[in-house]
């Protein structure tokens, strides 16, 4: 596989964001809102697909967790639903752009998380105050954005 650089795939990963918002935006002014997250499913749906070995064996390696080891992995197709759900809830009660600023918040609670449910620290100085100024932002936005 070709080596990338995180910081590299991490900002295209935004830019692809970029692009996607503003697109669920509009779609939900077209669509209802389980249209729309069928449509964004489609894809990973199609990985079945191409990958049915790798799924096999996923399968199987959740199928041998204790319950404690298989809960966490397979909370993923809950959270990601529900914040699926709740960013185009956002996104279709203002616009993509106010709601994307909003969500912008979301390291924070990456790093209470991953603490929380891990007990892995990923807080330093830096991360500190830029999730003070983060949080700034969300309040200058909130109370001002309308």
């Amino acid at each position: 596989m070709l080596q990338v650089p995180w910081y590299v795939t991490a900002l295209g990963a935004a830019i692809v964001w970029g692009i996607h918002y503003p697109l669920v935006d509009h779609a939900l002014k077209r669509l209802s809102l389980v249209s729309v997250l069928v449509l964004g499913a489609l894809p990973m749906i199609g990985l079945v697909f191409l990958f049915p070995r790798a799924l096999a064996a996923d399968l199987a390696a959740i199928g041998a967790m204790s319950w404690t080891e298989r809960l966490p992995v397979l909370a993923v197709a809950a959270t990601s639903l529900a914040g699926v759900v709740l960013l185009y809830v956002s996104i279709s009660g203002k616009n993509a752009t106010l709601a994307s600023l909003i969500e912008i918040s979301y390291p924070v609670f990456v790093a209470l998380f991953a603490y929380v449910l891990f007990r892995e620290i990923h807080v330093t100085a830096p991360v500190i105050l830029g999730a003070a100024l983060v949080f700034a932002g969300v309040g200058i936005i909130t109370a001002y954005g309308s």
